[in-house]
């Protein structure tokens, strides 16, 4: 702004040094002081000038001496804004002040002429120029000065509009209401002013005024770090400040897309470090993240309400986010996380585990084992599979709402021909109740070791992290619950598992007949059929293959038997139940589709139709003759949601009247397929094709194993297998050496002796040498071929057994149950399970081996070979689930 040729601001600057020189002699406000007063004082007499005030300031009056001090540097000033010394006792206004103050008079009879005359003036708009340069000047010291020494700015309303034009302000957005200002305590007020002027906005303007002023400035900003540095803190304290202030949505909203971008206001740092250390801090930096990390755990520990502990780790969470931690970030997260999940999953009587259901993640926290409590692994196992069919584990989970189940212990239902007795039905209600128990606290033992470790989880080796070597987690089934289902024996258990103190021993029981018994009382806890809901309601007291539990696990075959060569002489097709497929497995390594084809197989037998030995359709009954062998042949009629498996390991030896246990490989296929066995001779051509390439399979290693021969050598006495192609060669090198060594004087003087000369045994030994490299090249290239085809067999092969229609006969393996031993008496059970999280769409496998629950590569299940050192471990049994119903049917999650 400038006095004619001469700014202001330049003719201040003097003042300026004197009044810092000042701050030698007094307090380092009282420069600022002064200053503010001789500034303020110059508007005031401006201001009085634009106004008409012609009255002249007289130097010796005691105010404007005190304010002025009327030095040569005040002077010069007071001239530049066109007042007059006169006599050196007063300064007089310009000519032009007494002009204006009769065009401002509205009853002066000549105000139009004097305020054309005003308006044109160059001196009037200087000074109207001076006026608004001095009152951003006394505004801009003023923001100097202690807060309880501000006084209001002297800006006339004239003024204040010629600013809001130059601003492009003039008309704005205002508001009225709360944050104006208008708060009663002195601390919130001038905390709100200062929020004010540091987004640069007035107290009356409008919410999206405010929102855009404040982007702006971050926009705008500069400085080093504009998104979490000292001024964007301190521009996003102010819009809190503003928002809490105000009850705007608007401004709400910024807040919470700024919380979220990261920023925290330093009033939460305040409220949190002083929950974590007792006293408020405005910087989360001052203390590192580690001790940050062992504080909250300590204190943690002190807390047993779960909001408290809430609250806490929400602190910790804000001062992880104000340092902008990411390692400490991500380790508050989890631990709200659990949490919210601790807090939110405390039993509730009326809704039990039910209540939980999708309210955590468990796919980081493993199921719960179940401790062995005497020769009980095999128990265990059939739990932890009945605990994963999703029906299974809902129905035994509604146990209580008097709606599934016989509760009120009802006589009708039947088990065959015979009626269930009252007894009989209340022990079938006690083992639901009892299977109820378990999967609750298989449900709360897992959620609640989810939240403990995902609280404890802690980066760096955190020493009150929980320890990868602690004991692992597993509930133990209730005794009675046991007893139900084993064969007790006393104190002395044959298996080799592991059993716990106080426990009792059961003798070692197959898989198959535990389940039997498990479905058995599940479907004895039933309610008969005229007390379900049912389309016929006045039907008969009903048995058990009229429950959804036989409904989901058994299925029909049709069998009809013929006499060889007269499909007149068949029978009238009859259907059979089954809840097994009891599969034959041969001596040799092979493969589940084979097995399955083997058993759908028409097989031959005896002439006898009501009294015969089933035999395989490969074996001759060499006593009866061809006429009167009659062929048995079966096909699913229908198929369950759950198929489950036998796989018939245990043979009885007649001569040693013992059973035993055949140990060979079982290849396993993640899904199988049933439609081929619809059909009465759809076995015999799904196995067709197999069965050839098998041959030929067979044929091409035997040939291959017909080019290794036996080789012992003084070292080795044992029969170490060399390949023929490889043994000629090294023959052929042999021979080569010797025509070599033939050629050689000595040896020629040497073979003169010799009944045959020299020259003859060299052409022998070259022609061998010869002779031998043609045979071994032949053999080496038949070897090639025998190798290459081998592979495009197995290929062929792989791709039979891999290429499954995805249709209604479409099955996925579900469970896999292995037992290890070399008899059926003795040994340990376990069991595979398939674990699918629909969400994240991720599939694994985990072993279930009592108390230990472990995740397993899918090579374990699905291997060619059996692992060394694991021959007698094998799959027993297998439960595979309907693929097109694995959704509502098998799942492992709480």
């Amino acid at each position: 702004m400038y006095i004619g040729n001469r700014p202001i601001a330049a003719a201040t600057d003097y003042r300026t040094d004197h009044a810092r020189m000042r701050l030698h002699s007094h307090h380092p406000t009282q420069g600022i002081r002064e200053l503010f007063n001789t500034v303020s004082t110059l508007f005031k007499l401006v201001k009085n000038a634009c106004t008409g005030d012609t009255r002249p300031v007289k130097v010796s009056s005691e105010v404007p001496r005190r304010r002025l001090k009327f030095d040569p540097p005040c002077n010069h000033i007071l001239e530049i804004l066109g007042f007059e010394l006169v006599n050196e006792s007063e300064f007089c206004p310009p000519d032009i002040v007494r002009v204006a103050g009769e065009a401002l008079n509205e009853s002066h009879p000549d105000r139009n002429t004097r305020m054309a005359q005003t308006s044109t003036s160059l001196m009037f708009r200087r000074l109207e120029r001076a006026r608004q340069e001095l009152c951003i000047w006394t505004g801009q010291i003023q923001r100097q000065l202690p807060k309880d020494e501000r006084q209001a700015a002297y800006v006339s309303n004239f003024v204040n509009e010629q600013l809001e034009t130059k601003l492009g302000v003039a008309k704005y957005e205002s508001q009225s209401g709360p944050g104006l200002l208008l708060s009663s305590g002195k601390d919130e007020h001038s905390a709100l002013e200062d929020a004010y002027n540091v987004l640069g906005v007035f107290p009356d303007m409008g919410d999206s005024v405010v929102a855009w002023a404040y982007r702006r400035l971050t926009e705008e900003d500069q400085s080093e770090d504009p998104v979490f540095g000292s001024q964007a803190r301190k521009r996003f304290d102010s819009l809190v400040t503003i928002s809490a202030a105000r009850t705007s949505k608007e401004l709400d909203a910024l807040v919470a897309n700024e919380r979220e971008r990261g920023l925290v206001a330093t009033g939460a740092i305040k409220a949190a470090s002083t929950a974590l250390f007792g006293e408020p801090q405005t910087n989360a930096d001052f203390i590192e993240s580690d001790a940050m990390r062992d504080v909250f755990l300590a204190r943690l520990e002190e807390i047993a309400a779960p909001k408290a502990k809430l609250e806490l780790a929400e602190h910790l969470a804000v001062l992880a986010e104000a340092k902008q931690d990411q390692a400490l970030m991500k380790y508050a997260a989890n631990v709200l996380s659990s949490l919210q999940a601790s807090a939110e999953l405390e039993m509730d009587e009326t809704k039990g585990v039910a209540a939980w259901k999708g309210k955590v993640d468990t796919w980081d926290q493993l199921p719960i084992g179940l401790k062995n409590i005497g020769n009980t692994c095999y128990l265990n196992s059939i739990l932890q599979c009945l605990f994963s069919i999703l029906p299974i584990r809902k129905a035994v989970m509604c146990y209580g709402d008097g709606k599934m189940w016989n509760e009120g212990a009802r006589l009708g239902r039947r088990d065959g021909g015979r009626l269930l007795t009252k007894d009989e039905i209340a022990s079938a209600l006690r083992f639901v109740e009892l299977l109820k128990k378990l999967f609750e606290s298989l449900i709360t033992q897992r959620v609640e070791g989810w939240a403990t470790k995902n609280v404890r989880k802690s980066s760096g080796g955190h020493p009150l992290a929980t320890s990868t070597a602690a004991a692992p987690l597993a509930v133990a089934p209730d005794k009675e619950l046991a007893d139900m289902l084993l064969l007790r024996i006393g104190a002395q258990g044959n298996s080799g598992s592991s059993t716990t103190g106080g426990s009792t021993s059961a003798q070692q029981q197959d898989v198959d007949e535990c389940i039997a018994q498990c479905v058995s009382l599940l479907v004895h806890a039933l309610p008969p059929i005229s007390l379900m809901d049912s389309a016929d309601q006045g039907a008969d007291l009903s048995g058990p293959s009229d429950t959804w539990i036989y409904k989901m696990l058994a299925g029909k075959l049709e069998i009809t038997t013929e006499r060889t060569g007269d499909s007149q002489s068949s029978e009238k097709p009859s259907d059979e139940t089954f809840v097994n497929l009891n599969l034959n497995i041969p001596n040799e390594t092979t493969d589940i589709n084979d097995c399955i084809d083997s058993f759908f197989a028409p097989s031959i037998v005896s002439g006898d139709m009501n009294n015969s030995a089933d035999k395989n359709s490969d074996d001759m009954d060499t006593d009866t003759p061809q006429s009167q062998q009659l062929v048995r042949r079966s096909r699913i009629k229908s198929a369950p949601p759950v198929l489950c498996i036998q796989v018939q390991r245990v043979q009885f030896d007649m001569s040693t009247l013992r059973a035993f246990k055949i140990n060979s490989h079982l290849r396993l296929r993640e899904q199988v397929s049933l439609t081929p066995y619809m059909h009465f001779d759809g076995a015999a051509a799904a196995h067709s094709q197999k069965h050839a390439l098998q041959q030929r399979l067979a044929t091409i290693n035997q040939h291959l194993g017909l080019l290794q021969v036996p080789v012992q050598t003084a070292a080795n006495t044992d029969n170490a297998e060399v390949s023929v192609v490889s043994a000629l060669e090294r023959v052929q090198s042999f021979m080569s050496g010797i025509s070599r060594w033939a050629d050689i004087d000595g040896a020629k003087t040497l073979l003169s002796d010799l009944p045959q000369s020299a020259s003859a045994i060299t052409q022998n030994a070259q022609q061998v040498g010869k002779q031998l490299a043609e045979m071994a090249a032949t053999l080496k290239e038949a070897r090639l071929k025998w190798e290459k085809e081998l592979q495009e067999v197995k290929e062929q092969l792989e791709n039979i057994y891999s290429n499954v229609p995805q249709d209604d006969m479409a099955y996925t393996l579900h469970a896999a149950f292995i037992h290890s031993g070399q008899t059926p008496e003795f040994g340990h059970y376990w069991v595979y399970i398939r674990d699918y999280d629909r969400e994240k769409n991720l599939v694994r496998w985990l072993k279930f081996n009592d108390s230990h629950v472990s995740v397993v590569d899918a090579s374990e299940i699905f291997r060619d070979a059996p692992k060394p050192g694991e021959e007698s471990a094998n799959p027993y049994y297998l439960v595979f689930v309907r693929t097109s119903d694995l959704d509502t049917t098998a799942d492992l999650g709480v």
